[in-house]
């Protein structure tokens, strides 16, 4: 294991920003640590870089536990969301900062920042300043920046988060592909579900200090382990009693069924479907155009659901009666979370 927290506890006044976290972290692995804000994951990344000190527990980096060793001894790259650029410095001074400080030669200075340089794509630009690049720009040289002195460790604080949409959306694959391509291990800390499972290789889901669940992002996206992890993902709808929807198990003592736009099926009444003894009927309160589909809005009598239709396919119209079927969902009960099946569809391939 490359990095390793153990039993970590860290405290703000009353505020626990660390309940006794543990994990571990392979070496070349892109890490995202998952939470909605508040929930301690950026105390996390700063207490690994050294930034913070821990009230109790060991942090472990390459078998060497580094509570005591300075930030700037740790041999660690740090990405904040802000660039944190110098900006009376060119792209090729603010680069080669680290490399200077380390008191490295000018002629490693000058290929070691070339080499950056063309690797985040910016050749012909080391002259500018920060105030004549773009954001997605400034955000790679602050990558580039972290990276110059070779950390063993790569640290991103919200990487994306000052970036508009659409260059975030190439920034996410283009860090991706970087780091695979230099085999760094790296750990970055976002709030965007979507932006943690198209680029980490594995999820830690922080929440009020603790750790919620550790998995691949197709591990905690389907199989979520606690009520939190359930909800976290996806436009999720909360039912009043999932046990009015028809052929589900019933499970005794839950609290709630969470359910996911894709674990629907809204039909119109006259549409066939293979399903159609297990159907609800509900009434549409409300649709919106979502550019790749139209989201509906259903009334039930086991409470208020969210689904799609696609846009090739017949219209639904507010006030219209339709047919609901449920796939699957989420039951909590206590902390726990448990996955249904919608009972008719087993019974139907057994037919089969």
């Amino acid at each position: 294991m490359y990095v390793e927290l153990k039993n970590i506890n860290k405290t703000f006044g009353n505020y626990k920003a660390s309940d006794n976290v543990n994990f571990t972290i392979e070496q070349g692995k892109l890490i995202g640590l998952l939470g909605p804000s508040g929930s301690g994951k950026t105390t996390i990344l700063r207490m690994i870089a050294g930034l913070e000190t821990p009230d109790s527990g060991e942090i472990i980096i390459d078998g060497k536990v580094v509570n005591d060793i300075p930030a700037s001894k740790r041999g660690i790259g740090f990405v904040f969301q802000n660039y944190a650029l110098f900006r009376y410095m060119t792209v090729f001074d603010n680069i080669a900062f680290g490399l200077k400080i380390q008191k490295k030669d000018k002629k490693y200075i000058k290929e070691r920042v070339s080499e950056l340089v063309e690797l985040i794509g910016l050749k012909g630009l080391e002259k500018r300043y920060p105030s004549q690049l773009s954001g997605g720009q400034k955000q790679r040289v602050a990558f580039a920046r972290a990276l110059a002195p070779n950390p063993t460790l790569l640290l991103l604080d919200e990487p994306f988060a000052a970036i508009d949409a659409k260059v975030r959306q190439e920034l996410r694959s283009w860090l991706k592909e970087m780091i695979e391509k230099l085999g760094v291990t790296s750990i970055f800390v976002t709030h965007d579900q979507d932006e943690a499972i198209e680029v980490a290789d594995e999820i830690i889901i922080t929440n009020k200090g603790r750790i919620e669940q550790i998995g691949t992002p197709i591990e905690i996206y389907q199989k979520p382990q606690t009520a939190f992890s359930a909800s976290f993902f996806g436009q999720t709808t909360v039912l009043d009693d999932y046990t009015k929807f028809k052929t589900f198990d019933v499970v005794d003592g839950a609290d709630k069924a969470i359910v996911r736009p894709e674990f629907i099926k809204i039909t119109k009444l006259n549409e066939p479907f293979r399903q159609k003894a297990s159907v609800s009927v509900g009434e549409v309160v409300k649709t919106a155009f979502r550019g790749n589909n139209i989201e509906v809005t259903v009334k039930c009598d086991g409470g208020v659901i969210n689904g799609v239709r696609g846009l090739e396919e017949p219209a639904v119209y507010h006030g219209e009666k339709v047919n609901v079927f449920l796939y699957r969902l989420f039951v909590t009960k206590g902390d726990n979370a448990f996955i249904l099946e919608n009972k008719s569809l087993t019974e139907e391939s057994v037919v089969i």
